[in-house]
């Protein structure tokens, strides 16, 4: 049941396939409906003013409604609801809820935040600072003429509130810290992951495969164990994109790499070197595994099929690492390898 909910909740309200903006903005909306619900019970049995508690339960109700409407809709409201919230709906309920001595700043606060993050460039410092403006002028008012704050009726009812607003102000901004960091994190995560992959073809690139094709010759020459490199290249492919268009062969490009993928191993790596040519690293492959490989990855690209009846091939390199090799030692060698493929005619594979 648990897993339901939590799958359910980042399916329509928190998953990566949503922007940053709107996940902090899911994250304040969820807790503000819910710690609006529990300030307005508190409100009702403390009778602290119809006007605060009609309008309370009134954005309770708002709330519930948009919780379900579907995500593209909560998108369009996003900006003004959050311009409604700070503006007009927590600076109303202070004066409705006892004051500055209730919960009202805790929401202020928390939209004052969300303004920083939701909104940009110039017109984030605008909002921002007519949103402080804002909260000045109703403590000058609340200060300057008391009579138009709902101030508590005893020390009990002060009490009261104190507690409840001391427990919102805690768990309130636990939760949004819990949750903004998450998404920092996951946010650093695919940065992370970005800055190592090749933007078209999803392959890893050459940053990537020059750290870890040195750590994987280290650890060759403690093991003993040897690791194979596969330098490939498509077959005439500027003919491919001089006839056909850059974003053909882009498409040709993406295709071959998911080709070369459903034969590897998921420990494998594939790298777009630059261009059309691509290197493949095989972890602790014995020399006719790494041929066999090379083959099955030249038969499935040669079985993909295009538009325009149009098919491809590609040469392979095959080498194994040595105890003395260097990255350029072994790259060096594979390209040899395909450089041979190349001037037998192409569309093979010669291993060294």
């Amino acid at each position: 049941m648990i897993e339901r909910l939590k799958q359910f909740l980042i399916q329509n309200y928190f998953g990566k396939q949503f922007s940053l903006e709107y996940r902090v903005y899911m994250i304040f909306f969820f807790e503000s409906y819910f710690l609006s619900i529990i300030s307005g019970i508190t409100n009702t049995l403390l009778n602290k003013g119809l006007f605060g508690q009609a309008l309370q339960w009134s954005y309770i109700i708002f709330c519930t409604i948009i919780i379900f409407v579907i995500p593209r809709i909560r998108l369009i409201i996003l900006k003004p609801h959050l311009l409604f919230i700070a503006f007009i709906y927590i600076p109303l309920m202070y004066f409705q809820t006892a004051g500055y001595d209730g919960t009202a700043l805790l929401f202020a606060q928390l939209a004052l935040f969300l303004l920083g993050i939701v909104f940009s460039g110039k017109t984030r410092m605008i909002i921002i600072v007519l949103n402080i403006l804002t909260w000045l002028v109703c403590i000058i008012i609340s200060f300057q003429f008391p009579q138009t704050v709902t101030f508590h009726r005893s020390s009990y009812d002060l009490l009261i509130d104190l507690i409840v607003a001391l427990i919102l102000t805690f768990t309130g901004l636990s939760i949004l810290t819990t949750f903004i960091s998450n998404i920092f994190a996951d946010k650093n995560d695919t940065l992370a992951e970005l800055s190592i992959r090749d933007a078209l073809t999803g392959a890893y690139n050459r940053r990537f495969m020059t750290s870890f094709l040195q750590c994987e010759l280290d650890t060759s020459r403690q093991t003993g164990n040897a690791i194979y490199v596969l330098m490939l290249d498509i077959d005439h492919f500027k003919q491919v994109n001089d006839t056909y268009g850059h974003g053909f062969g882009d498409h040709v490009l993406l295709a071959c790499v998911q080709g070369i993928k459903s034969v590897l191993r998921k420990c494998d790596v594939v790298v777009r070197y630059g261009g059309e040519e691509f290197v493949i690293i095989l972890l602790t492959q014995i020399p006719t595994n790494a041929s066999q490989i090379a083959e099955r990855i030249r038969h499935a690209i040669s079985s993909l099929r295009f538009h325009y009846d149009v098919s491809i091939t590609v040469s392979i390199g095959v080498t194994a690492s040595r105890f003395e090799d260097t990255i350029e030692d072994i790259l060096d060698r594979a390209d040899q390898c395909l450089y041979k493929a190349k001037l037998n005619g192409r569309n093979q594979v010669v291993m060294k």
